[in-house]
């Protein structure tokens, strides 16, 4: 995968990847993917994706909730 990819992808497809990463194997590459997600994502919806950190220890799993709802 490449960052500029991730630009082309809906907030569907990177949350669907973010949480395959979650789970995934690890490997020397995994947390450079995981931080151009999470970049993509902060871009696109900064105030739920800042809630989201906002939470004593967020979760991989509610990310989602954040960004397609809005946050709480």
């Amino acid at each position: 995968m490449k960052k500029k990819d991730l630009k082309t992808m809906s907030l569907c497809q990177l949350l669907d990847i973010w949480e395959a990463t979650s789970t995934a194997e690890r490997n020397p590459n995994l947390s450079t993917v995981r931080g151009w997600i999470m970049d993509e994502i902060e871009r696109r919806n900064p105030e739920a994706f800042n809630h989201w950190l906002d939470e004593p220890a967020p979760k991989d799993e509610d990310l989602r909730k954040y960004v397609l709802n809005a946050g709480k």
